[in-house]
């Protein structure tokens, strides 16, 4: 048996236990179940800026407060709501087939539509409710197109206008039911409060582990002390919840319904890690979404650089050979688009401010780039 960590974490963290349900109330008035387990706390961390806005009810209450139009894509297990904004146009597709009868017919018009369109990008963030990070960008950038300034009230001209020229999604929070027992930040937290936030611990105080969560799909929790943040309320990780046969969660169903609806061309999928900030390879299994991912990524790392202390490595085999296979890989099957994965720090002195321009920098990277050439070209009109 691996020795506990709980003598390293009890003085930092209020440990975890499983405590009778309950309910949480939104302001309107609606009920959320609570987690068998409680919400993991470190107290000696810093308090998080008044604009870090990262709790559940508080991505609610933006979301419903928001002049964008706004649809509910999903319920976690919970009940939380699962909100996507829409800036722009955002028009359904008008097509005749899905993508992949489409892309096997003479005529690709007939999934992206005969006429020209402004292409269509999604943010998305929290598909592991313990990276706060990517959900306080996505909350600040709401913000931003909301009343020109972000919660911090700094204003971004440059930033707002690229987006006008795209029909942009949001989705703030995909995880919420991970995201209602994280704490609000990591900022200074150990590796190993870190993993605990993450992935959880085992009965014995053993940790789960970052490679150790993705052998169980879903995590037993009636085996876990406390499951972590990457997984729903059911135990599944919703980032791997891509095998087409069998999708387990509504939230991995509902992003995955929204990028076929609105034909999506790129999404920014944004998480967290315990390293320098970094675009990940493109995991893709089509040409075209590989390519176009392979832009943005350099692209990203690029202007990345200018909060990193160290180079990125440029050299990568994004081929179908080193697939790992995982909710990215699904966009180019239900849309035809690209897809990529920001890691953004949690910790290595990083400040607040860094880890929201960590985001700012790379929207304006990805966006940048489309207007260079499109993502989707083939059987572009």
């Amino acid at each position: 048996m691996k020795k506990s960590l709980l003598p390293v974490l009890a003085s930092a963290v209020l440990l975890s236990a499983i405590v009778p349900a309950a309910a949480a109330n939104e302001p309107s008035g609606e009920v959320y179940a609570r987690s068998r387990f409680a919400p993991m706390e470190i107290p000696r961390l810093a308090p998080r800026p008044a604009w870090w806005q990262v709790r559940p009810l508080e991505i609610i209450a933006a979301c419903r407060k928001a002049s964008a139009r706004k649809e509910i894509i999903a319920r976690t297990p919970l009940g939380y709501p699962v909100y996507a904004l829409f800036y722009g146009e955002c028009p359904e597709a008008e097509r005749r087939a899905n993508w992949s009868a489409a892309s096997a017919s003479d005529d690709i018009s007939a999934y992206l539509g005969a006429k020209p369109r402004k292409q269509t990008v999604l943010w998305v963030s929290g598909f592991h409710g313990a990276e706060a990070e990517g959900v306080a960008g996505s909350m600040n950038f709401i913000s931003l197109l909301e009343t020109g300034k972000d919660l911090r009230g700094k204003a971004d001209p440059p930033l707002v206008e690229l987006i006008r020229q795209y029909n942009c999604l949001i989705i703030p929070c995909v995880n919420m039911d991970g995201r209602s027992i994280s704490p609000d930040h990591l900022n200074g937290a150990t590796y190993e409060e870190f993993r605990k936030a993450s992935q959880g611990t085992w009965r014995d105080g053993s940790l789960i582990g970052w490679r150790g969560s993705k052998a169980h799909f879903p995590l037993p929790l009636d085996r876990v002390e406390y499951p972590g943040g990457y997984p729903n309320s059911e135990g599944f990780n919703p980032m791997h919840d891509a095998s087409p046969g069998n999708l387990c969660t509504a939230e991995a169903r509902g992003v995955l319904r929204l990028i076929e609806r609105y034909g999506v061309d790129f999404v920014l999928n944004a998480h967290s890690f315990e390293l320098e900030p970094l675009a990940l390879p493109p995991a893709m299994i089509a040409d075209e979404p590989r390519d176009a991912a392979r832009r943005v990524y350099l692209a990203v790392n690029e202007g990345l650089m200018a909060l990193r202390t160290k180079p990125f490595k440029r050299n990568f085999d994004a081929s179908p050979a080193n697939l790992r296979h995982n909710f990215n890989t699904l966009v180019p099957l239900v849309s035809g688009g690209g897809a990529l994965t920001l890691e953004s720090p949690v910790s290595q002195g990083y400040t607040f401010d860094q880890l929201l321009e960590v985001h700012f920098i790379t929207l304006r990277a990805m966006l940048v780039e489309g207007l260079k050439k499109p993502f989707i070209t083939e059987g572009r009109p």
